[in-house]
């Protein structure tokens, strides 16, 4: 069925948590109720997720760090009717009197762009997505997937452990991501695709012994560095990338990376709209069979016919009617031997209407003029920054994301 760390869990044990779940009082007519869970016990947590697919319920996973309080905001804003908490020994009751209507996966948004929402999707529809997301999904059927990001999230729930299931394939879900560890695992399953962040795979790189190497590694979530991305294919069989959103799930797969840019090719269940090449980009919009979603993510096709993306439109910067996108002064900027991280953003200027501005990290102090000679040598003269500061670490969000919104607000 599935390892969590070291632990083999088989379908008998599944089974046997399933009829302990039945005999919950709580859980009795799940179909009509709303389950969120948030719990530190990942056999459990999945568990009930699983079961209240099959049993057609609703279900609301919350990362297992979030503390109580926060577990119950979460589960009073996206409508549950109870709130399974660390234990499931005291379910925390909320007030809802509302009868589901169909089950569905409850998640939030990632934020990056403002408050976090609610976002539904019916059971019926992340089947679909794993159909086609198993079509596309360039491995054979004995490459073990390895999950080393949260399963509360779509990446980790849908990507990771829906689709293993789906093809019959024992996935090792990693809750233990001490970097050490997983590397460890990774060398006793040599044929593996691994789930995790670019930030992850960025620290796996940089602590692998030098004759070790990744057989697949997926990366999903945010823009991967071009530095950070030719390191990880020097020592990776083939790097690949997905992209979706949380309305979604999972759009295109990127089969062998070249470009942190280049998202790959769209999964059959959705069109997918964009800007027809890299100088007229537009915002991407996916045609369902029963919907659009408008993604706000600016792109194009390229040549091949692979989606790349510019970035979120919100945070594009428009200098007295220039378009800068954040990534691309990023990449220059990573590309000074000193810099190890760097996140543009954008400032409200009264001449030019908006300015770029940048926060850094490096590994050594690096004088601004310093930096700002590099960019004014590679960069168009309303891409080089106006403002440069240099930070112990850059704010993120709680999934580790970073909120270049975020960023702008801190900095006045």
């Amino acid at each position: 069925m599935f390892f969590i760390n070291d632990k083999y869990f088989s379908k008998n044990d599944l089974r046997k948590q399933f009829e302990h779940f039945d005999q919950m009082y709580v859980l009795r007519d799940c179909r009509k109720k709303r389950i969120a869970v948030c719990t530190k016990n990942v056999f459990e947590g999945l568990a009930l997720c699983l079961y209240l697919r099959e049993k057609g319920g609703s279900v609301v996973p919350i990362h297992a760090a979030t503390p109580r309080d926060a577990a119950i905001r979460i589960a009073h804003k996206s409508s549950s009717h109870i709130l399974m908490y660390d234990t499931f020994q005291a379910p925390i009751l909320m007030i809802n009197d509302r009868e589901e209507k169909q089950g569905v996966l409850v998640q939030m948004s990632s934020g990056t762009t403002g408050e976090p929402k609610c976002l539904e999707r019916p059971w019926e529809d992340i089947q679909e997505e794993i159909e086609n997301y198993n079509e596309r999904l360039p491995v054979d059927k004995e490459t073990v997937p390895m999950i080393a990001c949260p399963i509360s999230h779509s990446y980790g729930f849908i990507s990771g452990v829906l689709t293993s299931l789906e093809r019959d394939i024992t996935p090792i879900i990693l809750s233990n991501l001490n970097p050490k560890y997983v590397l460890k695992k990774l060398m006793e399953t040599p044929n593996h695709i691994l789930y995790a962040s670019p930030a992850f795979l960025h620290t796996l790189t940089k602590l692998s012994p030098q004759d070790f190497s990744f057989q697949y590694v997926m990366t999903s979530g945010m823009l991967m560095s071009a530095v950070c991305l030719e390191d990880l294919k020097r020592k990776s069989n083939r790097v690949l990338q997905q992209y979706g959103c949380s309305e979604a799930g999972c759009i295109t797969i990127n089969p062998d990376v070249q470009s942190p840019s280049e998202m790959g090719f769209p999964l059959g269940h959705f069109t997918v709209r964009a800007g027809k090449d890299m100088d007229q980009p537009q915002e991407v919009i996916l045609h369902g069979s029963s919907k659009s979603i408008h993604t706000n993510d600016i792109g194009y096709f390229n040549e091949a016919g692979s989606l790349c993306l510019f970035g979120r439109m919100d945070d594009m910067i428009n200098v007295a009617g220039l378009n800068v996108y954040p990534h691309e002064v990023e990449e220059i900027i990573l590309k000074e031997p000193n810099i190890q991280e760097v996140v543009a953003y954008k400032k409200p200027d009264a001449y030019a209407g908006e300015r770029v501005c940048v926060q850094f990290v490096a590994s050594t102090f690096v004088e601004e003029s310093q930096l700002r000679n590099w960019c004014v040598k590679q960069l168009a003269p309303h891409q080089v920054p106006v403002e440069f500061i240099q930070v112990e670490k850059i704010p993120t969000l709680p999934n580790g994301k970073i909120s270049r919104k975020l960023v702008g607000e801190m900095m006045g």
